[in-house]
């Protein structure tokens, strides 16, 4: 398990539980129908227009969403992947490990499977979002100003638990 990644999942899932996947802003000229006119102004109450109005996810959240995704179209693996992202983070209330493995149709006892799973989603993430960053600053033109190589998901070294 990559910690920082779990980090970033589990931040996912908060904000998912908490506002959806959906969100926006209505339109004005939905507002201008709504009120015969501009809305009214002095309105009581929360000033946090981004929550309350549904304002969706943060940037970060939105982006491990479509990180999972494009997971889930790559490949059937993939698609397994994406299915224990959404069982792990997502799920109200929370699945235990032993109901993630079932839904996985792994044993029992594969317990050290199961987070060989967990890490290779993380690995999997990591890496989708690591290209999406890069084509979002748009270092990946080229212009030489960078040169990845993409073959290993992740630098960092297992935890094993003893």
């Amino acid at each position: 398990m990559i910690e920082e990644m779990e980090a970033l999942m589990q931040h996912w899932g908060t904000q998912h539980c908490q506002v959806g996947d959906g969100g926006g802003l209505g339109s004005p000229m939905a507002t201008i129908m709504q009120y015969g006119g501009c809305a009214p102004r002095g309105t009581p109450g929360s000033r946090d227009l981004m929550m309350s109005a549904g304002g969706g996810m943060d940037h970060a959240s939105s982006e491990v969403a479509a990180a999972v995704a494009q997971l889930e179209r790559q490949s059937e693996k993939g698609a397994q992947l994406a299915l224990l992202a959404r069982n792990r983070y997502l799920a109200q209330p929370p699945m235990t490990v032993r109901e993630q493995m079932r839904l996985l149709q792994l044993a029992e006892d594969a317990d050290r499977t199961y987070r060989n799973w967990v890490h290779r989603l993380h690995q999997q993430v990591q890496l989708i979002l690591t290209v999406r960053s890069a084509t979002t600053r748009g270092l990946d033109r080229r212009s030489g100003a960078l040169d990845t190589n993409l073959t290993r998901a992740s630098t960092s070294k297992r935890a094993r638990a003893y």
